[in-house]
């Protein structure tokens, strides 16, 4: 700025002196600019002031000039006269030709590239070198907040061809300093050792190796500081305050010595509470947490404020006022507490647009939404309508926002955007997983068929263990009120052997219909009754001498008329990678009365999410099966036994390998399963590292734990598992899943497989 400042001075100088020369004015016949290289003699000319045919005098050129230095596009602009024509000399400011980063890795170079192209430095623009000299001090600046105190940039220009530069960053980022000790200073009623377990800036453990928590951050320290303030209020420390930080550096950049000054002040109680409301302030009362006499916290101020708030807002009062008037007693050391809420007028939602939806029908979300047009807002109602819509298979995210209608305070619009998720119309490829050996499949799916939120999938797969051809169909708004309905046809053909259990091979057939009904917003009861035609097959010499002795009881070929009914409670936030919410289920299968085999399964399935960070999920599985059958020995059918081991219950040990055995004669060794099965997992949900931007993609550490018992559970029996695993859900909508698990307590003849994976499996 300051040259430029210069140049425009002596510009007008010349000018001046020049006067003489430039006594008399006179109409310009044409204007010449000379100079160019790159830049279009039309970019110059619809930046002058005059134009061929225009009066010109000098006192124009002082104009001229300087309206041509701001565009940026010059480092010299100079005019001259001969005869009438106007001649304007330009020197072209270099443009940038090439960027070159390197040494870059902590920061990646499309951030670099993006910062430089925000300040003008870029490709094909002409070179502000004042802007280039900001973005190094800034890149330096990132790598100082991140630790890495040693860090350096240099920036240099080299000259290439046609008036082009290319800008070379060079980047050493240097080793992250190590924090070797934080001290507290000024605390007397919290032990430092306590105090310093709320930071997450701190030295060594023996963790570290997969912790940062001694990487010196200053947004880390800040967010410290924070938690600190927040500790104190929350224990009525009002006067509480972080009085100074000091931070230190060894000579050579390598370790940080951090030093916390605080002042915590006195300890205060709740004094009075009023609630002055424009009505119900009884009914309000027990919306406040705080109660006279206990010690002041400022989150549970923090929450009376947002449950005071969420109340009216139920009732339809969505822009209320809560005013909170402190008045600190310093003689008593007490905070009495006003509360003034004004809930404004009654507001209505006069109309909800749906946006986004590019494949769906309006409808397919309107018939979610509890907010309903024409009826009070209710933040609750819009929540629960962003919930069930973020539920539906083919939403990747849901937003609502509310917008007010000009000309009427008490009306808002709500506008739902949508981004919707691949239905995967079609399907076709080639799988592997360790149970089912080499899968082929192919199949029409459709989670949205034709954008009306029905589901209908058309699908074959073939492998060693299993052929499978399955028709299904499901509309979950077959009525108005919400009940849904669907069905499935199919054929199976499976041989046992290639499944890793006992040899026979099973041809069934069947069709069955299934309603689903609502009991309200998280639980819902789906029942469903059908038909099955089922041919056993045996291996005179390798199928063990139990399934031989229940063909000779039962016969080889059964028709079954199969029903069942499950109770269903879900509260997830979304049905793909939920963080927050439960999904519990109870399920009775039966062989009904005219059934060649009447038997009954009961099966329990829970999953519990807690959010432990915005980015990290823990969840705790568990699930309990147990059948037997109701005539005869009371014997559940071979083939409906339960078995474990493998992705889906146990890792680490083989598929279907856990749990009872063929003692001896055919088969001897073999997995025969079991009427009981238990499973039990907890695992901690993470993205990828250093591919947290894959979407679909998530990591997990596990412990897993289960077997499956012939009636008996035996605590003893139990096999347990740890390790990592991931889940991919790829673009044709197929997950897949590579898990690492070790066995922790893997017993003589267990067969055990560290590294599993599959490809199409269902979660």
């Amino acid at each position: 700025m300051i040259k430029k400042g210069i140049q425009l001075s002596l510009a007008s100088c010349l000018f001046a002196v020049s006067q003489g020369v430039w006594a008399t004015s006179f109409v310009l016949q044409d204007i010449e600019v000379k100079g160019l290289q790159r830049i279009a003699a039309g970019t110059v000319l619809s930046n002058l002031s005059v134009s061929v045919g225009d009066t010109y005098d000098d006192r124009m050129s002082a104009r001229i000039v300087s309206s041509l230095y701001k565009t940026g596009l010059f480092d010299d602009v100079s005019l001259a006269k001969r005869g009438n024509v106007l001649v304007v000399n330009v020197k072209e400011r270099a443009a940038v030709g090439e960027i070159n980063i390197s040494g870059s890795h902590l920061i990646e170079k499309k951030a670099i590239l993006a910062a430089l192209k925000r300040v003008g430095v870029a490709k094909g623009r002409p070179l502000n070198k004042a802007a280039l000299l900001r973005i190094q001090r800034e890149i330096k600046q990132q790598y100082l907040a991140r630790g890495n105190y040693s860090a350096d940039v240099q920036t240099n220009i080299e000259p290439l061809s046609r008036n082009r530069l290319a800008v070379n960053i060079k980047i050493k980022e240097g080793k992250v300093a190590r924090i070797k000790k934080v001290r507290i200073n000024g605390n007397k009623a919290f032990p430092e050792s306590t105090l310093k377990a709320l930071l997450e800036t701190g030295t060594s453990s023996a963790l570290s190796f997969f912790s940062s928590r001694d990487k010196y951050s200053k947004q880390k320290l800040i967010g410290d500081l924070d938690k600190l303030t927040a500790f104190y209020k929350d224990r009525g420390y009002l006067r509480f305050e972080v009085t100074s930080t000091q931070v230190s550096l060894s000579k050579d950049k390598r370790s940080v010595f951090v030093n916390i000054n605080i002042h915590e002040g006195d300890q205060y109680r709740v004094g009075k509470i009023s609630l002055d409301s424009n009505s119900q302030s009884q009914a309000l009362r027990r919306f406040v947490h705080l109660k006279e006499g206990q010690v002041f916290s400022q989150r549970l101020l923090a929450k009376t404020r947002k449950d005071l708030k969420a109340q009216v807002g139920k009732q339809g009062f969505a822009f209320s006022r809560l005013a909170v008037i402190p008045q600190v007693d310093e003689v008593r050391k007490v905070v009495n507490l006003s509360f003034k809420l004004d809930k404004g007028q009654r507001t209505y939602v006069r109309r909800i647009n749906i946006r986004g939806n590019y494949r769906s029908k309006d409808e397919v979300f309107r018939r979610e939404m509890r907010q309903l047009e024409s009826s009070w807002y209710s933040k609750e109602m819009v929540e629960r309508s962003k919930v069930r819509i973020q539920r539906l298979p083919f939403v990747e995210s849901v937003s609502i926002s509310a917008s007010p209608v000009a000309g009427a305070r008490d009306q808002i619009d709500l506008d739902v955007t949508v981004k919707e998720r691949s239905s995967n119309q079609f399907t076709a490829g080639v799988g592997y997983s360790q149970n089912e050996g080499l899968l082929f499949n192919v199949g029409l799916s459709q989670n949205n068929f034709m954008g009306t939120g029905k589901s209908l999938s058309i699908a074959a797969e073939n492998s060693a263990s299993k052929k499978n051809l399955r028709l299904s169909y499901n509309n979950p708004y077959h009525t108005k009120d919400g009940v849904g309905r669907g069905f499935n046809v199919f054929y199976t053909k499976t041989d046992a052997a290639e499944a890793d259990i006992t040899d026979y091979q099973s041809d069934s057939y069947g069709a069955d219909v299934n309603y689903t009904i609502p009991l309200g917003e998280d639980n819902s009861l789906r029942f469903s009754v059908g038909g099955e035609h089922r041919k056993i097959k045996l291996s005179s010499v390798n199928s063990p001498d139990y399934i031989k002795q229940f063909v000779a009881d039962h016969g080889d070929t059964y028709n079954q008329l199969l029903g069942s009914v499950s109770y269903i409670h879900d509260t997830r936030n979304r049905s793909l990678f939920p963080n927050k919410g439960q999904r519990q289920s109870l399920s009775l299968h039966l062989g009904l009365p005219g059934s060649d085999l009447q038997f009954y399964k009961l099966k329990y399935r829970g999953t519990v999410y807690q959010p432990l960070t915005d980015k990290v999920t823990f969840a705790l599985k568990a699930g309990v099966s147990y059948g037997k059958g109701l005539k005869g020995d009371k014997k559940l059918p071979f083939y409906e036994n339960f078995y474990a081991g493998g992705i889906g219950s146990v890792r680490g040990y083989d598929y279907n390998s856990l749990g009872p055995k063929v003692l001896s004669g055919a088969g001897k060794g073999d997995s025969i399963g079991g009427n009981l099965s238990t499973t039990v997992t907890a695992e901690v949900q993470f993205p990828m590292p250093f591919l947290s931007d894959v979407k679909g993609l998530r990591a997990s550490a596990f412990v897993d734990g289960g077997n499956v018992f012939d009636n008996d559970f035996d605590a003893a029996e139990m096999r347990y598992s740890a390790g990592l695993s991931a889940t991919w859900m790829t673009p044709l909508g197929v997950p897949l899943t590579v898990s690492y698990a070790k066995p922790l307590n893997a017993k003589e003849g267990d067969k055990t497989s560290k590294v599993q994976f599959s490809l199409g499996a269902t979660f």
